[in-house]
């Protein structure tokens, strides 16, 4: 079993990452884009396949508060490359059809093995944003979609 990322610390990496100001929130997402360039790139490339703007910027937010739940974790991460994704996607695609055609979270849950990510991720979705709007239903989808892909690839690069 790999290691849990808590509660306390995504909450810890939000108000951390929430209270930078521009320059420092830059430093920071560089860091942790420069730690991870290859999977980076494949979690961006799908903002860029869908041409949605908004799951550009909500992707490199998301990223950086898992990144940074990391670190205030303590736990440290491999590489992740071109071959972790590959042997990644197939079983991630099926899991992700039989997800959409049973809705059984059990799936979603077994495939990311980050029980706390993902309930975070789910809530973020469902949520109002500060003046009461949720995400459209595109771009919550694909939020919801290309966030499993990142918990579950970030949970297979924990070095135990």
């Amino acid at each position: 079993m790999s290691t849990q990322i808590t509660v306390k610390s995504i909450e810890e990496a939000v108000l951390k990452i929430d209270k930078l100001d521009e320059d420092s929130l830059e430093k920071l997402s560089e860091a942790h884009v420069l730690a991870q360039e290859t999977f980076v790139g494949y979690i961006l490339s799908s903002a860029i396949e869908y041409k949605n703007d908004e799951l550009l910027e909500l992707l490199m937010y998301y990223y950086n508060i898992f990144a940074e739940a990391f670190v205030i974790q303590g736990v440290k991460l491999e590489k992740i490359t071109d071959d972790h994704i590959e042997n990644f996607q197939e079983e991630y695609v099926q899991t992700l059809d039989e997800y959409m055609e049973t809705e059984d979270n059990d799936l979603i849950s077994s495939l990311c093995n980050q029980p706390n990510m993902v309930s975070f991720l789910l809530s973020e979705i469902d949520m109002e944003d500060e003046n009461g709007e949720k995400l459209e239903d595109d771009t919550a989808t694909y939020l919801f979609i290309v966030g499993i892909a990142m918990i579950a690839l970030l949970n297979r690069a924990i070095q135990e």
